[in-house]
């Protein structure tokens, strides 16, 4: 800066009023930082220092500032997201909303539902930083209304018998007329009348009971389905499906194998929200029209494949009985509900007085809510506000129900309920106590409240004796709650929002569908899940001979013998060209824009996940890549991206980030194999997949499988990441510098244990940092 910059922006001129000298050196400071961001795109543009500056900086010399302001204008964000007052308040996700009141109450709130509760923010992936989730009006009403249905499920006005609604195949074909019915009866052939699903089909508006009054109050619900599944050889087996349109929501799913002769009943438990609703049955496979002239029955009632088909219509088997396409057979179907257990009843009884005029009793109610709730003791000045609230509505006529509601209802809208409270004004300390850790363990592990072992513990104030801790540790891994972990620490870690942001082109791609990528997702939760419950080490995640599929991932990979539904762990062989994440159909299409991929976004995607760097801003005004000029010959992404080296202040950072993305050029949009890439447009043949390069530090590669041994040289890099990854999740804020010998404390003895995960975590729910606020 004194050299190139000062002469024209320090105290004898200041062309365009702008002093260089003056800057903070405080690069990151709120005060300063907006200034310095004006030097970085000046610096991008390569308009500073201007042409004529005699012994011009390089570009590659004006990069090397831009990234180290980069680098300090991050740190100071963090460092200003992370600071710590005396009282930190962490507001609670959508998700761990909906289990902390399902565990509270026995309720499951569907805050994804249209009118739930509004997506939380998110910074760098991550949706649990306290300083980014704060609280508005909009999210004030929002609790409110929640906490109304919620009660109201929870206490209704009148007891909720449980019933049993069955729905047979005459129903949900459409019904035949009273005459045919009545025929079939007389026949004794009305029970044994199946509904023949083709490919695509979809039994619409079906409703538990007339008028749908099973769902009047909302609960869970027990659906059980008897189903027969063929399956073609070599092709999918039929897909079944259970979606709620009311409220868009996804309730089952299943592949389905069982023979007509024997088929099978599958059962699972769903929570509706209160009012009517109906339900799409589908078979959810692509395959021929179910159009009558296809497959569709008509008003001839179906009864087995066996019967034959209409001339003009299509065959459903060959000649030995073989099915030809994945076909669905639906005998009925069973709602049963409302159901609630025994243990919800005994939870939400204890919060609930049965004594009018009794004020102990009222006060002891609604002080085990306020401690449940509010996950810690509670003082009787608390208790006192909401016991007041009790009472007011009394003296006004309420029935005791109600009133005791009302308290409840300000208890699940108050701080204390909905932010996880860290700290003390009266008493300042940077350490946790036994209730915090206890808070933080669990909504690490489980994304929910702490359970009443836990609490108990925290009450005796020995939760952070380290074997003590590490006992609970244990225990909560090996519990199922525990999967929450895996599915919502690598969700935010590997920014998996991204996946289907931008829906896959139908005319590129057409074999993507909404299965598929809730498999993609599925491979990555599990592929995490099997290296936690193993142990195994971080770099597992870099390369492996293995990974985790389920039949239509299997599919899109092009593997076979997998037959069995659900996520199963498979060898891979060299002509699978995976391993690891980073060749793993999710984390290849969340970095695509929905017609083709994107090499700078992969590369970007790897330095951030894996190495823990975000690259500078690139300069504004970048021209987009054009697509391909028809009359030219057709040219690969990467070719278009050659481009950008010719303009040096470009280059200096894509040397950088491509060849991280560059690597990964075998993988199409939606992560499917390939050695051409596929050009809509221009003149030639398609040309060859080059996935070559050279890292910055001179390192070369011919292709995916050299550059992740290539990463597993640099495992100790990835190690600082994941640690890094790991702390922003469960301390729920950035990291800082001030952290930086903790974490490599951390680091070191996860060297030492060869990086197997599970130690890793141990260490850090351990470690000093896990302790302080």
């Amino acid at each position: 800066m004194q050299k190139h910059c000062v002469h024209c922006h320090g105290p004898e001129s200041q062309e365009g009023d702008f002093r260089v000298d003056t800057l903070s050196e405080d690069v990151g400071a709120a005060s300063a930082v907006n200034r310095w961001l004006e030097v970085i795109e000046k610096i991008n543009n390569g308009e500073m220092p201007p042409e004529d500056e005699p012994e011009r900086p390089t570009a590659e010399q004006g990069a090397v500032v831009v990234e180290w302001l980069a680098a300090r204008i991050e740190e100071g964000r963090s460092a200003r997201m992370a600071k710590r007052q005396p009282v930190s308040f962490h507001r609670l996700t959508r998700i761990e909303y909906a289990n902390t009141v399902e565990d509270l109450l026995g309720v499951r709130y569907g805050v994804a539902d249209p009118g739930g509760l509004n997506e939380d923010a998110e910074y760098h992936g991550f949706d649990r930083i306290g300083s980014v989730l704060s609280l508005s009006a909009s999210h004030v009403e929002k609790y409110y209304s929640a906490a109304e249905a919620i009660l109201d499920e929870a206490y209704p006005d009148k007891p909720i018998e449980t019933t049993i609604i069955r729905k047979t195949a005459l129903d949900l074909r459409g019904g035949p007329s009273s005459e045919q019915r009545k025929e079939l009866e007389e026949q004794g052939l009305a029970d044994k009348v199946r509904v023949d699903m083709w490919p695509g089909h979809q039994l619409r508006g079906g409703r538990p009971g007339p008028g749908g009054d099973m769902v009047k109050n909302g609960g869970y619900f027990k659906v059980r389905l008897q189903v027969s599944g063929m399956k073609p050889p070599g092709g999918r087996a039929p897909h079944l499906t259970f979606y709620a349109e009311k409220i868009d929501r996804l309730l089952f799913e299943q592949d389905i194998l069982a023979p007509e002769d024997k088929p099978t009943i599958v059962e699972f438990t769903c929570h509706l929200p209160p009012g009517t609703t109906t339900f799409d049955v589908t078979n959810d496979v692509p395959g021929p029209s179910n159009l009558p002239r296809s497959g569709r029955s008509g008003a001839i009632p179906f009864f087995s494949l066996k019967q034959g088909r209409i001339p003009w219509q299509i065959k459903l088997t060959d000649e030995e009985g073989v099915p030809l396409y994945p076909f669905l057979i639906v005998d009925w179907i069973e709602w049963e509900g409302p159901i609630i257990t025994d243990e919800v009843q005994a939870k939400r009884a204890r919060y609930m007085p049965t004594e009018e005029g009794n004020v102990d009793q009222l006060r002891q109610c609604i002080t085990r809510f306020c401690e449940d709730a509010f996950r810690r003791p509670v003082t009787e000045a608390e208790t006192q506000r909401y016991v007041a609230i009790a009472a007011q509505e009394l003296e006004a006529g309420a029935e005791l129900k109600d009133a005791v509601k009302t308290a409840m209802l300000a208890v699940m809208c108050s701080k204390d309920f909905l932010f996880l409270v860290e700290g003390d004004s009266e008493k300042p300390t940077d350490n946790l106590n036994d209730f915090e850790v206890a808070n933080r363990l669990s909504y690490m592990l489980w994304s929910t409240m702490p359970d009443e072992e836990l609490l108990s513990i925290a009450h005796d104030g020995t939760l952070q004796d380290k074997a003590i801790l590490k006992q609970q540790l244990d225990r909560m891994l090996a519990d199922p709650r525990a999967a929450k972990f895996s599915v919502e620490f690598p969700r935010q870690w590997m920014q998996m929002h991204k996946l289907g942001m931008f829906p896959p082109d139908q005319k590129l791609y057409p074999e993507y569908d909404p299965h598929l990528e809730r498999s993609m997702k599925g491979e990555t939760s599990a592929f995490f899940q099997e290296v936690l419950d193993q142990n195994l080490s971080l770099r597992e995640f870099l390369d492996s001979d293995w990974t985790m599929v389920n039949p239509r991932l299997a599919i899109h990979y092009e593997m076979k013998g997998v037959e069995r539904d659900g996520f199963q762990r498979v060898t891979l062989d060299q002509e699978d060209h995976r391993g690891g994440l980073l060749t793993q159909a999710a984390i290849l299409s969340l970095t695509s824009d929905g017609t083709r991929h994107r090499p700078v976004h992969r590369g970007v995607w790897v330095m951030e996940s894996i190495f823990g760097k975000s690259p500078p801003p690139p300069p504004a005004n970048v021209d987009p890549i054009e697509p391909n000029p028809v009359d030219s010959p057709k040219a690969t992404i990467r070719m278009k991206l050659e481009a950008h080296k010719h303009d040096p202040n470009c280059a200096a950072c894509h040397r950088k980030i491509d060849p991280l993305g560059l690597a990964f050029d075998n993988f199409n949009a939606i992560g499917q194999w390939r050695t051409e890439e596929i050009v809509q447009s221009g003149t030639g043949a398609n040309p060859k997949v080059d996935p070559s390069g050279v890292l910055p530090d001179g390192r070369e590669f011919a292709g995916p499988k050299e550059f992740r041994q290539l990463l597993l040289a640099n495992v100790d890099d990835f190690n600082n990441t994941f640690i890094k990854k790991l702390a922003t999740y469960s301390l729920r804020r950035t990291m800082t510098i001030d952290d930086r010998d903790d974490l490599e404390a951390i680091a070191a003895q996860s060297r030492a244990d060869d990086f197997r995960v599970r130690d890793l975590v141990e260490t850090f729910v351990l470690s000093d940092l896990f302790q302080k606020r």
